[in-house]
Parts: structure tokens; sequence; C-alpha cells
């Protein structure tokens, strides 16, 4: 009775055992089918079963996955952030080319400018030339003379 009470306990031990061990290892024996392009956007070791793995390695294989995502996504950052500052140097370097240029403008077109002054004086002067003063002779009473 000793021996049978033994080989019970012995037996309901090991399939104890065994029931631990196959609940610690389902992960590493239920297979799980995963999108292959998960490999060549982690750049990650896949197994040779691909698109079958165990559901071990598709949480292995979504850990990197998140983990890249959030490099890939700090990177982008870092490039919108540098992207961003050298939008505003430029903006700001536009900003003061434009105020020089409309200072240009005003010192060449504007009231009191160097272009309109100048024409201004051609126009006078163009007026003068045409205008006929009294006593003035015309061309053709200098030829008849």
């Amino acid at each position: 009775m000793k021996t049978l009470r033994t080989l019970t306990a012995a037996v309901c031990l090991a399939a104890f055992i065994a029931l631990m061990v196959g609940c610690a290892m389902q992960d590493s024996v239920v297979p799980c089918y995963i999108d292959g392009r998960i490999g060549e956007y982690t750049d990650a070791n896949m197994t040779s079963l691909v698109p079958y793995t165990t559901i071990a390695d598709a949480k292995r294989l979504g850990r990197e996955l998140n983990f890249v995502s959030v490099e890939k996504r700090e990177a982008l950052l870092q490039e919108i952030k540098k992207d961003d500052r050298f939008r505003v140097f430029l903006s700001d370097a536009l900003s003061g080319n434009l105020i020089d240029a409309n200072a240009l403008r005003e010192t060449l077109f504007g009231a009191n400018g160097v272009v309109s002054t100048t024409m201004g004086m051609l126009g006078l002067g163009a007026g003068w030339m045409f205008l006929k003063r009294p006593g003035d002779l015309r061309k053709e009473d200098v030829e008849d003379v």
C-alpha cells in the first residue's frame, strides 16, 4: 500500500511538473502568424518558418517593432525641429532682405527718389525745350530772313 501511495504521489508530482513546464513553454510551442515585413522594417532576426512562428517570437518582434518605431519617430522629430530652425533662419533672412529691398525701392522710386527726381527734371527740361515763349522766332521765320 505504501508503494502504491508513493507511486501515485510520484505520478501526480510528475504530472504537476509536466503541467508547469507545459504552461511555462506554451508561448514557445503555440504557433502564431506574423507579417514578414516586420523583419524588413525592424531588421530583426526572423525564424525560418516565416510567416508562421511562435507566440514568444511574435512578442519579441512586437517589442522590436515598438522600439524601432520610437527610434524612427524620434529621428523624424529631430529632423522636424532642425527643419523648423532652418525655416525660421530663412524666414528671418528673407524679412531682412525685404526690408533692404523696400528701402532701396523708396530711395529709387519714392517721392524724393533718384528716378522720380530725374524723370521730373527731364520732363521739365523737355517741356521748356518745346515751349514757345513770346518773341521766339519759328524756323520758318528764320529761313525767310
